[in-house]
């Protein structure tokens, strides 16, 4: 979700800042281009933040034990993931 709300701000404010040469009164075109930008680059990098955190989520561990009662009846297996 950061990643792509980031290449929107990105592509968004470089249009401001770079290709739109109309002026508003009282409000800099330039200057909001480069603040969106900025929470572009800043998004992205949330993102990629982000995005290592899941990779270490998914390497977990799994342990597996097995136990036979004394008779050799009865089996529990049982499957623990850290």
């Amino acid at each position: 979700m950061f990643v792509g709300l980031g290449v929107i701000l990105l592509v968004v404010g470089g249009v401001l800042a770079f290709a739109v040469r109309e002026s508003v009164e009282a409000v800099d075109l330039v200057m909001v281009g480069w603040i969106l930008i900025a929470g572009g680059a800043l998004s992205l990098l949330i993102g990629a933040i982000q995005g290592l955190g899941w990779m270490s989520i998914r390497s977990t561990k799994s342990r597996s034990e097995r136990v036979v009662s004394d008779d050799g009846r009865h089996v529990v297996e049982e499957t623990r993931t850290d």
